[in-house]
């Protein structure tokens, strides 16, 4: 599980600030009512979403956790008293489509934010049109760094951590340290920069950790056949198999042509893989044994109950009012709560802007969030207007599927 130390920063004498960074629900905390908008004059958030293609299941859960985020944020009285309304277009995992949609969100639907899009290249499309409009985009892509994004202190920003570097850091600290591997492979997908970093990040921690990686297959993005990649990398005989795959069909794909050649493998990190209808679609419980998984919203919550830091305590509370929202939203199905966390991240990011800029402007906001300095859900962000992506700690979990398909925290402690 990885966790990490954190600076405090007080802000109207809350103790933990998490009630700040979820407390858009109570946004009064600081903000001055003479450089509000309009009364009643609403926020308008849009977002650029795959709802079908490659990305659909990445676009589908970000969009049940953002909608439950406005719902939340109305029902508590907005954002300095101003309801958000939110919209959300389908970009259909393409980049030209994405840049259409974000046109469409800031001269069509007048958007305060457009939020997404969910991928590097789809993102690296519409990032542009919102640059050029001033309009503030909360992308929902990992990796903003690794990404090749030419604009990184612009009106784009990340909205959520490199998931692909903490999964991989989390699999040799977890599994492959503990378990004394020294034989590890890479199978990572062609969607540029953002996935195929995964050889060299895991060619870094191999130096550092004193392993060796042994093999790496790179395999396109909508492949559906990749058993000769598989068996090329188990002729390597590695001790695990790690991965840079987009969730959804990528991954479900490996895990099916891994299981195919060797039962009990070691695969990790698997992201967004614990959703009952992935592990059900990869090949039911038998085939998720021994996948490392990025620890669901539920052990996420468990890990950091069971910890002592300001940073878990923050994290825990902040999670638990994720939980209060995607319910009271009626978003209550295990598929729709165990991993709309990237959603909600966005909504924290957008209120915290909005609740500490001074006017309700665009400039106003870009400013704000040059200086995002909060944590959203376990990810402590100490963003600075020369790195977008300062964070200091993330606050996460990793979990196992037992035979029976429940999901339960990893003790890396324990044999796996």
């Amino acid at each position: 599980m990885r966790s990490g130390r954190r600076t405090g920063h007080g802000r109207c004498g809350a103790t933990l600030g998490l009630v700040l960074a979820t407390a858009v629900l109570i946004a009064a905390c600081g903000s001055s009512s003479n450089t509000l908008a309009s009364k009643g004059s609403v926020i308008n958030v849009c977002g650029d979403l795959a709802l079908s293609g490659a990305y659909s299941q990445l676009g589908q859960t970000n969009n049940w956790g953002l909608q439950a985020y406005v719902k939340w944020i109305d029902a508590h009285g907005g954002l300095k008293g101003h309801q958000v309304h939110y919209t959300v277009i389908d970009n259909q995992s393409q980049p030209a489509q994405a840049a259409l949609v974000a046109q469409k969100c800031i001269k069509q639907d007048h958007a305060t934010f457009v939020a997404g899009p969910e991928s590097g290249a789809d993102a690296d499309a519409a990032m542009p049109i919102a640059i050029t409009s001033k309009t503030v985009m909360v992308t929902e892509s990992s990796g903003w760094q690794t990404n090749g994004y030419k604009n990184l202190t612009s009106y784009g920003f990340p909205g959520f951590y490199d998931v692909f570097y903490n999964d991989q850091l989390a699999s040799v600290q977890n599994v492959i340290v503990p378990q004394h591997m020294t034989r590890v492979a890479v199978i990572q997908n062609q969607c540029g920069p953002v996935c195929t970093v995964n050889q060299q990040t895991v060619q870094q921690l191999a130096t550092k950790y004193h392993f060796k990686l042994v093999a790496t297959q790179t395999v396109p993005l909508t492949a559906t056949n990749i058993t000769p990649q598989v068996l090329s990398l188990l002729q390597a005989k590695p001790q695990i198999i790690l991965l840079g795959l987009v969730p959804g069909p990528p991954s479900i794909t490996a895990i099916r042509a891994i299981r195919d050649q060797d039962p009990s493998i070691p695969i990790s990190e698997c992201s967004a893989c614990e959703l009952p209808s992935f592990i059900s679609a990869a090949g039911g419980a038998t085939n998720m044994q021994h996948v490392y998984v990025l620890g669901s919203m539920q052990t996420w919550l468990q890990h950091a109950q069971q910890g002592t830091s300001t940073l878990d305590k923050q994290t825990a509370a902040s999670i638990s009012l994720y939980f209060q929202a995607m319910k009271a939203a009626g978003l209550n199905s295990t598929n729709q709560l165990v991993n709309s966390q990237v959603g909600f991240d966005t909504g924290l990011e957008i209120g915290w802007a909005v609740t500490h800029a001074p006017s309700l402007s665009e400039d106003a906001f870009y400013h704000t969030l040059q200086h995002l300095n909060t944590n959203t859900m376990g990810i402590q962000w100490d963003r600075t207007p020369q790195n977008y992506e300062n964070i200091s700690a993330v606050d996460a979990a990793m979990e196992i599927i037992k035979p029976n398909g429940q999901a339960v925290l990893y003790d890396p402690s324990s044999s796996g």
